[in-house]
């Protein structure tokens, strides 16, 4: 059933969405965030709470961050530690999250309460969880991608400045936002439409699976290259800078939305305090110029005259994505 207004926000269409993203990969955090034994880290994947943990051996783990007695979250933010112990009543899970000590509790009273385990992998240096445990294997997807992005390339880089945010929005309004360079021509007049032009811009190369937009090679600043890997991993990459822009995204309601937007460069620059401080505003202005649009935008979905109007050619990705979403709902 082909989209319309209502599905950017309306609970039961996100419902519908959500169960799909959750049989999907998605990107939670960067394996470096998560490098060390005993690592845990507390994270989402479309709306889910996820404990990402990596025991002696190296090997990662996906566990449900829901304690399995009362149904507290174990973790918040980031731990590290031999063990997992929920902060209530002291129950106890090992790294691949069996559990292990329930205090004053018999065995068989606690039979079956080992933490639910998700998928998990890696590529490109991120941590991709699979909360149905029945997704397509993810380097099959990304294969002919890879030409493109370098994954070996992309995990060598490391972070170098989070923003992070809110927004009343539908997850969609920030995809398409994202997946067009269009609108370079209007809120970007100043910043982006100067090195690379919305109207010069090619979006043919986008398929089923993703979203490629290609840019005008700048002089100085090099092809911008922007992809989306439906459902919810948003890169663009500047390769005369070698670096990467990751938009973490984590849908929390029809008109709501967690976001934050991590800047990924080779050490050496990340470690850079002002490089990254120019960086990192660079990036918020542009933000700042999408938040504008993007609250009108979702705004304007709620209205009884609004319509999803026809795309242009620059909007080949939007149309992608839309069939993606209405293949699957």
């Amino acid at each position: 059933m082909p989209l319309s207004p209502s599905d950017f926000h309306s609970q039961a269409a996100f419902d519908r969405e959500v169960a799909q993203l959750r049989r999907c990969w998605v990107p939670v955090c960067r394996g470096d965030e998560v490098a060390e034994a005993g690592a845990q880290k507390a994270v989402a994947a479309a709306g889910a709470p996820v404990l990402i943990t990596r025991d002696r051996e190296g090997r990662l783990q996906a566990l449900s961050n829901v304690c399995r007695h009362r149904a507290m979250t174990l973790v918040e933010g980031e731990a590290r530690a031999e063990a997992i112990r929920c902060p209530y009543h002291l129950w106890t899970y090992a790294l691949d999250g069996a559990l292990t000590a329930a205090p004053f509790m018999e065995p068989d009273d606690v039979k079956g309460c080992d933490l639910p385990r998700y998928g998990v992998c890696e590529w490109g240096g991120w941590v991709f969880v699979d909360l149905s445990n029945a997704a397509k294997p993810l380097g099959a997807l990304l294969a002919p991608l890879e030409a493109d992005l370098q994954p070996a390339r992309l995990a060598t880089l490391a972070i170098g400045f989070r923003l992070a945010f809110q927004h009343d929005w539908n997850w969609k309004v920030l995809v398409e936002n994202f997946g067009e360079s269009y609108h370079h021509i209007g809120p970007h007049a100043g910043t982006l439409q100067p090195l690379w032009p919305g109207g010069r811009t090619d979006a043919t190369p986008s398929t089923a699976d993703w979203i490629d937009i290609r840019h005008p090679d700048h002089p100085v600043a090099g092809e911008l290259r922007v992809f989306v890997v439906f459902p919810l991993l948003l890169l663009a990459t500047t390769p005369s800078e070698s670096g990467a822009t990751w938009y973490r995204l984590n849908p929390l309601g029809p008109e709501r939305i967690e976001l934050e937007i991590v800047g990924l460069y080779p050490p050496d620059l990340a470690a850079d305090p002002g490089r990254m401080e120019r960086a990192k505003a660079t990036l918020l202005a542009v933000h700042q110029e999408d938040m504008a649009v993007c609250d009108r935008v979702q705004a304007g979905l709620k209205s009884p005259d609004a319509v999803l109007g026809p795309l242009s050619k620059l909007e080949a990705g939007i149309a992608r994505f839309r069939a993606w979403v209405e293949a699957r709902q």
